[in-house]
């Protein structure tokens, strides 16, 4: 699998909420400096990349409550996929396996995240717009 580049914050990766907007600009931001982090400074980035990450995916499922999203079941559970994976990642980071956290940051990552926001977050975005929100 090539490495992907990691995207730069820009106004096309914007859902429309500024809650879960400014949570992507925080999350491209981290990931950016976790990827180029050295090897003694790539633990301490990756697990502030994972606790932002868990935190934005909490607050995602606060507003999907909140405004009665109906496919919420569907979105959470592809956050919870992610949580295990951000488990995984770090089991193997305490092993020191380095290699295969700068792996998950440069290439599943940034795929991951343009495709989840480009789904799931526009439309529940989409979504709490139509509700007034």
């Amino acid at each position: 699998m090539p490495t992907l580049s990691i995207p730069a914050w820009s106004p096309s990766l914007e859902v429309g909420n500024a809650i879960i907007d400014a949570d992507h600009k925080e999350t491209v931001e981290l990931l950016a400096e976790a990827a180029k982090a050295s090897d003694t400074d790539l633990p301490a980035h990756f697990t502030a990349f994972a606790q932002h990450l868990r935190d934005h995916l909490a607050r995602e499922e606060e507003l999907m409550h909140q405004y009665g999203f109906p496919p919420t079941p569907i979105h959470v559970h592809e956050h919870n996929r992610v949580r295990l994976e951000l488990e995984g990642i770090a089991k193997r980071m305490a092993a020191g396996n380095l290699a295969l956290v700068r792996g998950y940051l440069t290439e599943v990552v940034p795929e991951w995240f343009i495709n989840h926001k480009n789904t799931m977050d526009s439309a529940t975005a989409a979504w709490i717009r139509s509700q007034g929100g």
